[in-house]
């Protein structure tokens, strides 16, 4: 019976964690959880931590990313039972990871609880962060620090990144579970660092670390088409009127975003066309900036595609995405793998992986372009957006219906602006589109399933914040050392002992 009731207390502690992110944005709720599972990891053995950390993964995944159930039941031809298990297979492999934390903090913790519970479980939790962020392509979601995003206390986000807050945000959990179990009149120094954390936090997010050169006029289109309208004849030509109309119906110097893949053509396939749009973009200064597919120069007869950018009139270049979604774009093993999916009739479609970090570049500024899922990649975001004026992020997330997945979506943007102190664009098909100013605070939005046009002035920045100059190296730094002093205390206590 206890032990049941512990694991159910674990997993009430999971449900918990994803409420402090978009679109429940109870940001202390997410700090609760983690001192709640901090304080039942310590009163479990070494073996039980790694149970009891998954069984907290099932109720922080389970609801975090519902909206995979969402795009597995109504766009992968799947049954109601088949969905609920490939989502359940999928949270259960993400657990794994916080059950790996949860059983190497029981297993390295030492005798003294400050160091156990201020340093040495951040330091563990983010690593896995950050392992989970890199291994078998990466899945940067859900970051501790990223709940912070567009609120005023998101002072640190801008130096440490969100790495750096998470682990602020878990010394934060560790000092409640040093209130809660000592008397507070004689221990007052965990009380002391939640302020001390807090009160900075609050007073650098009022530091302006970039400063406004110009402002530009903009307007971000949301075209609202299914997936099967996208795809169809009647799709296009509707996508080519809008985007016709939009610059003709343009001012002068304007900046038109429009969202991922919104033209399904390779620019060759329709040349006149877009010869036509081009002249009358460049007349007036106008920018048009879009998603589009785009055929490989080398095999022009592949059915292979890039996942573009693209800059048209006034702003050009373009960027190809670089990091692509196993199985969604590309097939990992594919030689293997690849024919297993043809016996099981699925259909292959591989995506053509970009090779060069590149901004697109106007009279006026340099832009940093991201596709959808990159932008929670905030290395890869940084590559372009410590040169540039203005951060655009395209994105498709039809595929998630109005669930919580692109409100989520929409926040990882918000952490990517406020990291660089610089005003984001996210266009997108059906929702959320938004324009986010550099303090991450969203401006304008478009929600789910509304065609219309987003218009306002965008101000512009030049310089950089100091995680636009580190990056993550300082965290990974501390990572590092914190786990050389652990290591280190360890084996120093293993020879006292002996």
């Amino acid at each position: 019976y206890q032990l049941m009731k512990t694991y159910l207390i674990a997993l009430f502690c999971g449900l918990l964690f994803p409420l402090g992110f978009a679109p429940f944005n109870i940001w202390p709720l997410t700090i609760l959880s983690l001192s709640l599972i901090l304080h039942l990891i310590n009163k479990t053995s070494v073996k039980g931590a790694f149970l009891v950390g998954w069984i907290y993964g099932i109720g922080l995944w389970g609801l975090g990313i519902s909206w995979v159930y969402v795009s597995i039941y109504y766009h992968g031809n799947q049954g109601l039972v088949s969905s609920f298990i490939i989502t359940f297979v999928f949270v259960s492999l993400l657990s794994l990871y916080t059950g790996l934390a949860a059983y190497l903090f029981k297993k390295l913790k030492t005798n003294n609880e400050y160091l156990d519970y201020l340093i040495f479980f951040p330091v563990i939790w983010v690593s896995i962060e950050v392992l989970r962020s890199y291994l078998f392509t990466g899945f940067p979601w859900l970051i501790v620090g990223t709940s912070l995003a567009g609120t005023s206390i998101g002072g640190w986000i801008p130096i440490l990144g969100s790495y750096g807050v998470s682990i602020l945000m878990l010394m934060i959990s560790g000092s409640l579970v040093l209130m809660f179990k000592k008397e507070l009149k004689t221990n007052w120094y965990p009380a002391l660092i939640i302020m001390i954390i807090l009160v900075s936090s609050f007073t650098l997010y009022k530091i302006n670390w970039t400063k406004e050169i110009t402002t530009i006029q903009a307007s971000i289109y949301q075209p609202n088409l299914t997936l099967e309208e996208k795809w169809s004849s009647k799709g296009v030509r509707q996508t080519m009127a809008l985007v016709k109309d939009s610059v003709l119906n343009a001012d002068e110097g304007e900046f038109i975003f429009f969202p991922e893949t919104a033209l399904i053509f390779d620019k060759e396939e329709m040349q006149p066309w877009f010869s036509d749009l081009e002249g009358q973009a460049s007349q007036r200064n106008i920018s048009l900036i879009s998603g589009i597919f785009a055929k490989d120069p080398e095999n022009p007869g592949s059915i292979e595609r890039y996942n573009r950018i693209q800059g048209f009139g006034a702003t050009k270049g373009y960027y190809d995405k670089i990091h692509l979604v196993p199985f969604g774009e590309f097939i990992p093993l594919k030689d293997y793998i690849g024919k297993i999916l043809d016996i099981m009739g699925i259909n292959q479609f591989n995506i053509l992986q970009g090779e060069a970090y590149s901004p697109l570049i106007s009279n006026k500024l340099s832009i940093s372009a991201s596709i959808c899922y990159e932008i929670a990649f905030n290395e890869l975001v940084r590559k372009t957006a410590k040169s540039s004026n203005l951060l655009v992020t395209i994105s498709n997330d039809t595929w998630f219906g109005a669930s919580i997945g692109p409100e989520q979506h929409l926040e990882i943007a918000q952490s990517r602006a406020l990291e660089h102190q610089k005003s984001l664009i996210r266009a997108t098909n059906s929702g959320i589109s938004a324009i986010i100013d550099r303090k991450g605070k969203i401006v304008q939005r478009q929600d789910f399933f509304e065609k219309k046009e987003l218009k306002g002035e965008i101000s512009i920045y030049e310089g950089n914040t100091p995680f636009s100059i580190i990056g993550n190296y300082l965290i990974y730094g501390y990572i590092i050392l914190m786990y050389m002093y652990l290591f280190q205390l360890k084996r120093t206590n293993v020879l006292n002992i002996n």
